[in-house]
């Protein structure tokens, strides 16, 4: 992989980008080899229509992490022809990218709203007490920080952050190891010869990774390190040696909390999804109708930052710790008119369910992780607490005018429904106040052509 940055990004001058671009010249390769076995072992028997056992075996040599082998076993059990039980447990190995080991590094900016230990206005004060924000300063550099911390509000001359930006020093890790995960499936399909266009299947997952590529979140070091001291989050934070602050712009100067890859401890996700299709016929005069359901119900979305840290778990929740919209339930219906005509129209709804804002929740790592009081105590966010239920309705519609010609049309968002707004510590930097799993863009219309010659 080689990215060679033109002058405009290596300036670090261009709007929005926050820091320069740092070029890159580096590589991954890979051998495998890999076995995979698929054996009936009963069949057309009294209760037992199909039993079948599945594995498979791969070992895999990188040249950056070393060898590693991963494998699966699967049971499919169908008792008749109508229902189909199946279960599996599999170890997956994800290698780390090229970025991952190799992005140089470099400062730039970072959605992370005010540092605790600056006054915003020179009014209000600071977030953070100065016995806190000690912690996040090494023993040399303590006497200019309290001087620069004045009384925390209209003495205090530690730099703000701009719009709610603060810097970050990121960048690649040569000494990453794989991910390595273990997953467990357990579902069941249902073709019922009574409802002969009817499918439906529901598989329940658990996928436990170690070894997670990633950082810790800078909220999590920061808040951890200001109420602790544990020199595992405060080594993350590095103030500006003539400033005192966190909106440095090189290395050399500090002003930054450390994002550099990292194998984590861990993650855990579970939940269910769901499918369903059923196509109801009519006459021949009128066409038929289809129906499909894909849904998910998330169980939980655990994350533990180190070893033997405290896990969290987003499901349900959206905000800066939790990086994403993580709603419980979220699905895409869709409703097909097949027509006699050579046009087909489909009307589709796609729901995402509430999801409530991390920093009120009751987690102690997860509350207040975005807002707190003068005395470093968590504070209830009142904007954007929790972002409703959303349902975007989208109508589409396909006519084959020939053989050879296919027009497509359809609106999307026929509502014109706003999305959710979000504050600047929830939402990243350079994006809009919300996320992109809403329409930002409200309704949209849409029409193309197809053509062969």
């Amino acid at each position: 992989m080689k990215f060679t940055p033109d002058a405009g990004l290596k300036s670090g001058q261009l709007s929005g980008f926050g820091s320069a671009a740092v070029g890159i010249d580096n590589g991954v390769s890979v051998s495998e080899e890999f076995l995979e076995v698929r054996v009936p072992l009963v069949q057309e028997k009294t209760g037992v229509r199909d039993l079948i056992f599945d594995t498979g075996y791969r070992t895999s040599d990188y040249s950056s992490t070393g060898r590693v082998n991963t494998y699966k076993f699967e049971l499919q059990y169908a008792p008749t022809e109508d229902f189909r039980f199946r279960g599996s447990y599999q170890r997956a190995v994800r290698a780390p990218s090229v970025v991952e080991l190799y992005n140089g590094e470099l400062v730039g900016l970072i959605q992370l709203g005010d540092d605790p230990c600056s006054s915003p206005d020179n009014v209000t004060p600071a977030s953070a007490t100065l016995a806190q924000c000690l912690n996040t300063v090494p023993a040399a550099e303590q006497a200019a920080f309290i001087a620069r911390y004045g009384n925390g509000s209209t003495t205090n001359n530690i730099p703000k952050a701009v719009l709610g930006q603060l810097s970050q020093l990121s960048g690649g890790n040569p000494n990453l190891d794989n991910e390595s995960a273990k997953s467990y499936t357990i579902g069941f399909n249902l073709t019922p010869d009574w409802l002969p266009t009817f499918t439906s299947s529901v598989d329940y997952y658990k996928i436990d990774l170690t070894n997670e590529v990633g950082v810790i979140a800078p909220n999590v070091a920061l808040n951890n390190c200001l109420a602790t001291g544990d020199p595992t989050y405060c080594s993350l934070i590095v103030r500006g040696h003539n400033t005192g602050g966190l909106t440095g712009n090189n290395i050399a100067d500090g002003g930054y909390i450390i994002q550099r890859n990292l194998n984590i401890a861990g993650a855990e996700v579970s939940g269910v999804d769901v499918q369903t299709a059923y196509k109801l016929p009519m006459s021949d005069r009128i066409g038929s109708l289809s129906f499909a359901l894909n849904g998910a119900y998330l169980l939980t979305v655990k994350t533990t930052p180190l070893p033997g840290a405290h896990t969290y778990d987003c499901a349900g929740l959206y905000g800066n710790t939790c990086g994403t919209v993580n709603p419980r339930w979220h699905h895409i219906m869709r409703t097909t008119w097949s027509t006699p005509w050579n046009f087909d129209v489909a009307l589709s709804w796609r729901f995402i369910g509430t999801v409530k804002l991390d920093n009120n929740d009751s987690d102690p790592t997860l509350r207040g992780a975005e807002q707190s009081d003068n005395g470093g105590n968590p504070r209830y966010k009142a904007f954007g607490a929790q972002f409703p239920n959303f349902s975007y309705f989208d109508l589409a519609g396909i006519w084959n005018v020939t053989d050879d010609v296919q027009m497509r049309l359809g609106i999307n968002n026929l509502a014109d429904k706003d999305p959710p707004l979000g504050t600047v510590e929830v939402v990243g930097g350079g994006a809009a106040n919300t996320y992109s799993v809403y329409d930002a863009m409200g309704r949209q219309l849409f029409v193309s052509f197809t053509a062969k010659f």
